[in-house]
């Protein structure tokens, strides 16, 4: 694979990264006991202490080959845009309305409350990043090129998957520009949070395959191809609504950009970029709304966009106010298992995940009309810990530890480059996407792997035989 030996810069040493994931788990089990022995402090001291753990997490990305651009850089990113805004927007005015969500249900969490909902996410993006931070050890390792029989396998699975996009893609399009131009955007979400049988949500997985195998090709040809399709499903994604694609094929991009071309991004054009794609999708959301949007009025429209954006913080506290999910939610958070349950009669659409479970708990008549919440992995995580705060809190450790090691195999396996690349779109957006996010594109895209697999040994044969026929007739 060409670039391959630049898939990791080696620094001389990676003490300091480890002392700040000590520092961070230091900080996580400090909360942990004191919310094993019913110690709390102030909302704002709790507030300080969030801002804190993002600054060590930033001093040890700032130490990390890649920086801001890196795996763990893109994903501290993603924290500082969904977790962030509304803490620190209330500590700087002292201005509690940033800690209110209506949906349905009005939720105003404030001391004890609002403490348990800070503690939640420090503990969490703690934990997470400590994990990850801990064991941390600079590597630099070449891929071991593909042979001839791999190569062809990883092309034969390219030309399947991008027959299958270039199919579906103008029908995913056709049905939302329908649904769009008979009802709005109402319409449009409505089509979308339709949980019948679709063949369309195979887009989805096949694109982030399609940029996996043409990584591991290394061929131009089948890298314009990727972008083409990428591109199209994207702008597609965008123009109805669907902003969240984008933003993460754009972090995509700049983690491509560094990680596998290592050429390197300054932090100007980064912040100028970054205030660019804001201030678009905060202006889309507003015409989506057909008003100014944002929870905060008066406010350069960047502010408003980390607000709308920081939306994400406050689900948990919403969750808390809800009678606690039924064991087939959690486990469907896990894994995507909305048609299994249908099949076999399990649970309801509301119950299907924990997405589905909140929004329809929270507000039967906005969930029906299409509308909804985004979840968290880190949610999702508690809820599978049994809700219980130090089991919670060793699981994202658990999970930081297992991605360094995972990124660190794909610094030398083609199989694990592949599948962190397939897995990137939800790692660049945990913050506010489901455990399943991550575990079913894992799952689906196996099988697909699988499948063609199977073709491509069926192909090789008969090519074999078709090659020993045409020596027989020569030798004859």
């Amino acid at each position: 694979m060409r670039n391959a030996s630049t898939l990791g810069d080696v620094s001389t040493a990676a003490i300091p990264q480890r002392f700040a994931g000590a520092t961070l788990i230091v900080i996580a089990l400090v909360l942990v006991v004191f919310d094993a022995v019913g110690v709390s402090m102030t909302p704002n001291t709790c507030s300080i202490l969030l801002l804190t753990v993002m600054a060590v997490i930033g001093f040890a990305i700032h130490k990390t080959p890649g920086g801001i651009t890196s795996l763990i850089g893109l994903l501290f990113l993603g924290t500082l845009v969904f977790i962030v805004p509304r803490p620190l927007f209330a500590l700087v005015t002292q201005d509690d309305s940033a800690y209110t969500l209506l949906f349905g249900r009005l939720v105003e969490p404030r001391g004890p409350d609002l403490y348990r909902l800070l503690a939640f996410w420090t503990i969490g993006v703690a934990s997470l990043f400590g994990g990850y931070f801990l064991f941390f050890c600079n590597t630099r390792r070449d891929l071991t090129p593909l042979g001839d029989r791999h190569r062809t396998y990883c092309k034969r699975s390219f030309i399947v998957a991008i027959i299958i996009v270039a199919i579906l893609l103008p029908v995913l399009l056709h049905k939302r520009f329908g649904a769009f131009a008979t009802g709005g955007y109402a319409a449009l979400y409505l089509n979308q949070a339709e949980s019948g049988f679709s063949l369309l949500p195979l887009i989805g997985y096949l694109s982030p395959t399609l940029f996996a195998l043409a990584v591991i090709i290394g061929e131009k040809r089948y890298s314009r191809l990727m972008v083409v399709a990428v591109m199209a499903y994207a702008l597609c994604g965008v123009v109805f609504g669907k902003r969240m694609e984008v933003g993460t094929w754009l972090l995509i991009v700049l983690w491509h950009f560094s990680t596998v071309r290592c050429k390197p991004i300054r932090i100007g054009r980064l912040l100028v970029g970054f205030a660019v794609v804001g201030y678009a999708f905060q202006w889309i959301q507003m015409v989506r709304d057909g008003a100014q949007s944002g929870s905060v009025a008066d406010h350069p429209v960047i502010v408003d966009f980390l607000i709308s954006q920081g939306i994400t913080f406050m689900i948990p506290a919403l969750s808390w106010q809800l009678s606690p999910p039924p064991l087939h939610t959690i486990i469907g958070s896990l894994l995507s298992m909305r048609h299994v349950y249908r099949a076999l009669g399990i649970g309801s659409i509301e119950t299907a995940n924990m997405v589905d479970y909140i929004t329809a708990q929270s507000s039967p008549a906005l969930f029906e009309a299409g509308n909804g919440l985004d979840s968290s992995a880190f949610l999702d995580i508690f809820y599978i810990c049994g809700r219980v705060i130090v089991f919670y809190a060793a699981a994202c450790g658990f999970l930081g530890c297992l991605l360094r090691k995972w990124e660190e195999k794909a610094f030398h396996s083609n199989a694990a480059l592949f599948f962190l690349c397939t897995c990137l779109p939800a790692l660049f957006s945990i913050q506010r996407s489901g455990v399943a996010n991550i575990t079913s594109p894992i799952v689906f895209i196996s099988m697909f792997m699988i499948t063609t697999y199977i073709l491509s040994a069926v192909l090789t044969v008969i090519e074999t035989n078709e090659f020993a026929w045409k020596g027989i007739r020569a030798e004859n």
